[in-house]
């Protein structure tokens, strides 16, 4: 049956429209009007289930004042659907008791919903106030304990449970004064609380405890009891004192123990809002308080407040490396020392894994913010002692500020987030303020994100090939394969913009794998044209991701099988990162991969975790010395000690080096002078695609 609607409302083009959306909603609206008078004349007439009511109409009564009135003479709920929502105004209506208050302009699905829990909730109120007479003599007969007493608050009655619960038996509290059997305190303050039934005795009225109440048993033990006092009368019932002829003879205390129900709302209350590992606050906790904060600030457009998302750093190497239970501990001093570094009323919340999050409350100024992370960020430096290990932490601290409008708590959380990856951006330790142009930039990433995918779909990806150049024989004796993307508006693109996206969306085993197979079906050209040396060789790169996969060296071994390739012309180009991540099982792949025959290459050698144990304990073949070290290293003498030592050292370990980045003939003199087997750079020539490739000047001399 469809709920039957009345409209009050002065305007009769909106009330027309509303009478639309209802009836398109499935409601009946055909009644409307225009005037307080009238409101409360056709509510009397058609008893309408739900009034909604506009505060500015017709007549010398507002919308309010006639709420009030229908309230007084009618059972029908009332929601206000209004365009005034000053704080006078909503003060007001409070009193009238709405069941719901909606700002025009408005949604219809946020109609529909408040129309929906009204009608729900006044149907509940209904059956509830028809049940009330009777559920009341029962909540207020129902306990675990029963104590009566005469009219002087002396005990004449205890029941078996009672007894349990005090510790008093009928024989010792018969005779006594209530307060001495059933004596109460307050939790809290641990105060002795008057005796109630001195109060009722005096009062005629029942009286309900307050919460968090302790009864003191006979032992001294203590339980916590919900529980209420009434008076008796004459005609031994428990009633109000409304009955002139009724005598008072006593009083009744019925209580009940919830020791075990507080501490089970305690328990999930706990569960639900907090973090079990560190008893911060969690995520729904967090969201609560910063939903305050942003009320706060929609009511007082000065108040400030700043939200720190922080990640630790390094945290997943030492979790994998020392193991989770080392781990959870650091975390539990982390957030001892995040509280240390806040003010009492600031929120810290653990929002999972090593993610973090704070509310800084009632900023004087932005700098304030700033003030709190660089005092984060000095807490955390200090080292950890966990389980007598010595541990190193920082952490990535992203802040926005209120002043920053936020329509939504997402949006706000968003922002921090990305302002957190930010700073994560600029090394460790570090902290941004999020602005506006860092949602750009995320949003322009997102776009070059599905372009990308777009970009494999299609074909948008071509290879280009570098020459490595030996220098004893001045002969081209391989090519880097390095992919770029050839995007039909924008050009081609550098691969730094679409590398790291492609890693962080787990694109780049696709890419690599694609690249793989071009380079060997160039390599099958050009081994077919007689164009190289049959020993030519060809590198690829391989993610770190690859190492992740169960079927890595499946898909690499059918690609090469496809190709016809001898494994022995391929080189699998490898980063440190690969061999950090996991060593054991980067040593385990990287065998089976040097077993089919394919050379193995240690990329960028110098520039991250670098370790010499990398090159005993893996089975590379070539190393590659990294462009930063290559640059200027015949003026640079830092540079020149690290390129000589690096060449000396792998050739003690017969591997072949190779120099990324030669630009300069001083830098191909010194290289050849110290021995490096052969180069890489534009110096002899920048990447290249197969037309332009075909025109390269073999011939070029190196060394004058």
């Amino acid at each position: 049956m469809k709920a039957n609607i009345l409209i009050v409302e002065d305007e009769s083009i909106v009330a027309q429209d509303l009478q639309f959306i209802l009836e398109d909603l499935g409601y009946n609206a055909s009644e409307t009007a225009n005037s307080g008078e009238l409101a409360i004349q056709k509510a009397a007439q058609i008893n309408p289930d739900l009034i909604l009511m506009d505060i500015r109409i017709l007549g010398e009564i507002d919308g309010i004042t006639t709420a009030q009135r229908i309230l007084q003479q009618f059972d029908i709920p009332v929601v206000y659907l209004t365009a005034y929502a000053d704080d006078d105004t909503i003060a007001r209506a409070k009193l009238t008791s709405p069941y719901g208050y909606i700002i025009k302009p408005f949604e219809e699905r946020e109609l529909r919903t408040t129309i929906e829990i009204a009608l729900y909730k006044h149907q509940q109120e209904k059956q509830l106030k028809e049940n009330s007479q009777w559920l009341k003599t029962v909540l207020n007969s129902i306990g675990d304990g029963v104590i009566a007493t005469d009219d002087q608050g002396t005990v004449i009655f205890l029941n078996p449970a009672a007894e349990e619960l005090t510790g008093w038996s009928l024989k010792q509290a018969v005779g006594r004064k209530s307060a001495e059997v059933f004596q109460i305190v307050d939790a809290t303050t641990r105060k002795t609380l008057a005796d109630p039934v001195v109060k009722v005795l005096k009062t005629g009225e029942t009286f309900h405890l307050p919460k968090d109440i302790l009864l003191i048993k006979q032992d001294g033990q203590e339980i916590c009891v919900n529980d209420s006092i009434a008076p008796i009368v004459s005609h031994q019932g428990i009633v109000p004192l409304d009955d002139s002829q009724g005598n008072l003879v006593g009083t009744v205390i019925i209580f009940r123990d919830v020791t075990e129900q507080r501490l089970a709302v305690q328990n999930l209350h706990r569960k639900a809002f907090y973090d079990s590992l560190t008893n911060l606050p969690n995520r729904d906790w967090f969201i609560e308080r910063l939903t305050d904060a942003v009320e706060r600030v929609k009511r007082n457009p000065d108040y400030l407040f700043a939200v720190l998302f922080l990640d630790l750093d390094r945290f997943k190497i030492i979790n994998d490396s020392l193991g989770h239970p080392v781990g959870d501990k650091l975390l539990v001093a982390v957030a001892k020392r995040l509280l240390q570094a806040v003010r009492s009323f600031d929120t810290v919340a653990r929002l999972g894994g090593d993610e973090f999050a704070i509310i800084l409350e009632s900023l004087h100024n932005p700098h304030e913010s700033c003030k709190v992370a660089q005092r984060i960020q000095q807490e955390l430096s200090a080292p950890f002692m966990i389980d007598g290990q010595e541990i190193l932490t920082n952490c990535s601290i992203g802040i926005v500020l209120s002043s920053i409008d936020h329509q939504k708590i997402d949006d706000l959380m968003r922002d921090a987030d990305i302002a957190m990856y930010r700073a994560k951006e600029q090394g460790r330790g570090c902290y941004e303020i999020f602005d506006t142009e860092m949602r750009l930039q995320v949003l322009a990433t997102s776009r070059l994100e599905n372009e990308l995918r777009v970009a494999i779909a299609e074909n948008q990806l071509i290879v280009h090939y570098q020459p490595i150049v030996s220098l004893p024989t001045q002969e081209i004796t391989g090519f880097e394969a390095l992919v770029r993307w050839q995007h039909p508006q924008k050009g081609l693109i550098s691969p730094s913009e679409f590398i790291p996206l492609a890693e962080e969306m787990g694109l780049i085993i696709t890419i690599d794998l694609w690249v793989l197979r071009e380079a060997c079906c160039q390599l099958k050209i050009w081994q077919e044209q007689d164009l190289y040396s049959s020993s030519i060789t060809i590198s690829v790169n391989l993610s770190s991701r690859h190492f992740r996969q169960p079927d890595c060296l499946d898909e690499i071994e059918k690609i090469i099988d496809e190709m016809k390739i001898e494994p022995s012309c391929i080189k699998l180009e490898i980063t440190e990162t690969t061999l950090l991540e996991n060593t054991a099982l980067a040593a385990a792949i990287l065998a089976k991969i040097k077993a089919l025959g394919i050379a193995l290459s240690l990329d960028d050698f110098g520039t991250g975790y670098s370790s010499l144990s990398y090159l005993q304990q893996f089975p590379l073949d070539v190393l590659k010395i990294d462009r930063c070290f290559v640059r200027n290293l015949h003026q640079n003498t830092k540079n020149a000690t690290i390129a000589k030592a690096l060449i000396e050292i792998a050739h003690q370990l017969d591997l072949t080096v190779v120099a990324e980045g030669v630009e300069t003939e001083a830098e191909l003199a010194f290289l050849s002078q110290h021995s490096c087997d052969g180069i890489q750079g534009y110096f002899f020539s920048p990447p290249l695609g197969i037309t332009e490739l075909s025109k390269l000047e073999i011939e070029k001399v190196l060394l004058k």
